[in-house]
């Protein structure tokens, strides 16, 4: 216990710090306990975090999306040329069938200039590649409001990153001896005009020196102008700088432009193609499907753990006993411990008997009293369910459900005819659920806020462990200590002794 250096045995010759030490191990049974006992309290904690962290993920997740009514305002939008246009629809889309015709596509600003020639790379002078003269240089180009100065030492590169100052994107391409440049952003709002400044510094449209550029089609260069994208929705023109558009719920990204009925460009005259919005009854029950999911994943987790087979046999480990196992086996017998933590533990029976009571409540829809039973859910009786899945709630006619698929559907008819019922009933169920886990979670003397167990109780009976084991280790260094003051006391007495014994044997001639 102690670290300070002893030297003992010398009269005797006998090994006191050996004989010490053994005294002090077997008087040390008390702190290996208290020691023992921390370290699962440790991994009851963590077993409990863990736990805890999934409840917290299910509170804030499927549980309370599915309190508010417009969880359940799911749409579906299908198109009948889907070669157009894609769509999808919100919650709010208004239900019905509705004409769509694209008119135009959006497109992106987009300069390709004229091939300048096989041996002109980036640090070619421009001026040199686009045979521009001596009065043609410098001059002082304005694109988007700002100035690119060209020289007669401005290389395509330099030029380039001059455009990209500007606010375009702008590169050389020495495999294809092309300058590229373009807006950043589609649409009518991303075109750009490349003006020269005049004598006097004015911006000026200058057609004959972009063309000697090699940066306009009479120059030989390749020129998209930008434009948006419009479509006809039951005849209304909507206009976007990007393919897609956002209208009254729908998301439409239109892809190919319609077919036009005549040439006369003044008529809105296309072939319309039908977009049909419905509740979305697949999306609904699968979303109903996938909360039941979770709940049965947690409550089967929750009762397994409360339902474990008790480790009373099983002690943690010394050192001195893993070092005589095999990492596996060791792994196995830590691991029955803690697969028993929470075993009858009074903060995991009160979160299942929420969860539990959660479930089975009902309520009174349009004068009925309503239940999950009413829409075809519930458990299995006691010997159809496996162990620990006593709790876990089943759909019949769940097409993953090997149990209860064959049954009839009532979820997914009460969805498909009676939406407004089964909105209101989920709703008020998770609410209530809500409410109670709520209050739950509530911070108090031996819990923090978000927490279904006493994680303060928890932590102050840990630290208590490690008062508890300091206090041990003091009296042990003093049980040690006393030890050795009384092998040093003997250790002197047979120190005398022996002297004593050498003086007599000195006098009769014995040494």
């Amino acid at each position: 216990m102690s670290d300070r250096l002893r030297m003992t045995g010398l009269a005797s010759g006998m090994d006191t710090q050996s004989i010490v030490e053994q005294l002090v191990e077997v008087k040390s049974y008390r702190k290996t306990d208290l020691k023992n006992e921390q370290t699962k309290l440790g991994w009851k904690q963590e077993a409990w975090k863990d736990l805890n962290k999934k409840m917290y993920s299910f509170y804030t997740g499927k549980l309370g999306e599915m309190r508010f009514e417009g969880f359940f305002d799911k749409k579906k939008a299908n198109i009948v040329d889907s070669s157009i246009a894609s769509v999808s629809a919100e919650g709010n889309a208004v239900s019905g069938t509705q004409a769509l015709a694209v008119k135009q596509l959006a497109k992106t600003h987009y300069i390709t200039s004229r091939n300048y020639g096989n041996d002109v790379t980036g640090s070619t002078k421009a001026a040199e590649a686009m045979g521009l003269g001596g009065t043609d240089v410098p001059k002082t180009l304005e694109v988007n409001g700002k100035k690119i100065e060209i020289t007669s030492e401005t290389t395509m590169k330099e030029l380039a990153d001059g455009f990209a100052k500007a606010g375009l994107n702008a590169n050389f391409d020495n495999a294809t001896h092309r300058l590229f440049v373009s807006a950043k952003e589609s649409g009518e709002a991303g075109k750009f005009d490349i003006k020269v400044l005049d004598e006097n510094g004015i911006a000026q449209d200058d057609p004959d020196f972009v063309e000697k550029m090699g940066l306009s089609e009479d120059g030989g260069a390749s020129v998209v102008t930008g434009q948006d994208a419009k479509i006809l929705l039951n005849g209304a023109e909507f206009t976007s700088s990007t393919n897609s558009f956002n209208v009254n719920g729908l998301s439409i990204t239109a892809t190919k432009v319609s077919e036009k009925l005549s040439d006369d460009e003044s008529k809105n005259d296309y072939v319309t193609t039908n977009v049909s919005v419905d509740t979305d009854v697949d999306g609904i029950y699968d979303s109903i499907r996938d909360m039941f999911k979770e709940y049965n994943d947690l409550i089967n987790e929750m009762s397994k753990l409360y339902n474990a087979d008790s480790a009373k046999d099983y002690k943690v480990l010394s050192e001195e006993e893993k070092d005589a196992m095999s990492d596996e086996e060791v792994e196995k017998w830590e691991q029955k411990i803690k697969d028993s933590l929470l075993r009858r533990d009074d903060n995991l029976r009160s979160a299942l008997e929420t969860f539990k009571s959660g479930m089975i409540a009902s309520f009174d829809i349009n004068g009925e009293t309503t239940s999950l039973g009413t829409f075809g859910i519930g458990t299995l009786s006691y010997f159809d369910a496996a162990e620990n899945e006593r709790y876990a709630l089943h759909i019949d006619g769940n097409a993953d459900d090997t149990v209860t698929s064959s049954k009839t559907d009532k979820l997914r008819d009460a969805i498909t005819n009676n939406l407004d019922s089964v909105k209101s009933f989920f709703s008020q169920m998770t609410s209530a659920m809500y409410k109670t886990m709520t209050k739950q979670m509530s911070s108090t003397e031996y819990r923090s806020v978000y927490n279904m167990y006493d994680d303060k109780a928890l932590q102050s009976e840990y630290d208590k462990y490690s008062k508890d084991i300091a206090k041990e280790e003091e009296k042990l260094s003093d049980y040690e200590d006393k030890w050795y003051d009384k092998f040093a006391k003997m250790e002197s007495a047979m120190e005398k002794i022996n002297s004593k014994s050498n003086s007599i044997a000195s006098l009769f001639g014995m040494q």
